[in-house]
């Protein structure tokens, strides 16, 4: 993950835990102010009757509490309402910020991407110059045996001929099979028949300089 988008994930995460902390508060204070209410409008309900204990001061005393609590819990409701309200400025300015960061990582790794399929085109003209350098050397061999044949039988002699095999089936083991590709996207890593001509790291994943030197 690039450092921006680290960054405003972590902001989002700070101001939801304020937002989460702010709006506990609230519940807490709404809580304390529908208990304070309940109170007061009792004691009102009583305030007056005959033999009522309730005083005015009392009640004076319980409106005055109730109405504090009520302020404090408008209070904590502004507060979740700025934290909320600052969240999405700050977030949705920073955006433009991410968004550049994106675009200049994914053209970093374009570059890089394309940089190695330059690099793997020129292996594919290295490998067919390879297969054709080993088509010369195999067609030597046969030139050697079907002389060798030729000057031993017009000398009247029979021919012990030496057995050479088909050359495609020693190359065909070179060819890139689909399922090895699908395998390095998936895995992430070399099949298991080729990890040996490679080094790895602790996770198996090919480190930059991973190729044996001969």
């Amino acid at each position: 993950m690039y450092p921006e988008l680290n960054h405003f994930i972590q902001m989002k995460k700070d101001y939801d835990k304020d937002i989460a902390a702010a709006h506990e508060k609230w519940q807490q204070l709404h809580k304390q102010k529908e208990w304070a209410s309940r109170e007061y409008e009792d004691l009102l309900n009583s305030y007056g009757v005959r033999n009522s204990k309730v005083t005015m001061e009392h009640l004076t005393e319980t409106k005055n509490q109730y109405l504090a609590v009520m302020e404090k819990e408008r209070a904590a409701m502004e507060q979740v309402d700025y934290l909320k309200e600052n969240r999405d400025d700050r977030l949705s300015e920073y955006l433009k910020t991410v968004y550049s960061s994106r675009d200049r990582e994914l053209d970093a790794a374009k570059n890089s991407m394309e940089k190695k399929i330059d690099q793997l085109e020129r292996l594919k003209a290295e490998y067919l110059m390879m297969v054709q350098q080993i088509q010369e050397i195999h067609a030597y061999r046969i030139s050697v045996e079907k002389d060798t044949n030729e000057a031993v039988t017009s000398y009247q002699q029979s021919y012990e001929p030496k057995e050479i095999l088909p050359l495609y089936p020693e190359l065909s083991r070179l060819e890139i099979p689909i399922q090895d590709i699908q395998y390095v996207f998936q895995k992430g890593e070399l099949p298991g028949h080729l990890n040996k001509y490679f080094q790895f790291s602790d996770d198996r994943r090919l480190t930059s300089n991973s190729i044996k030197k001969p």
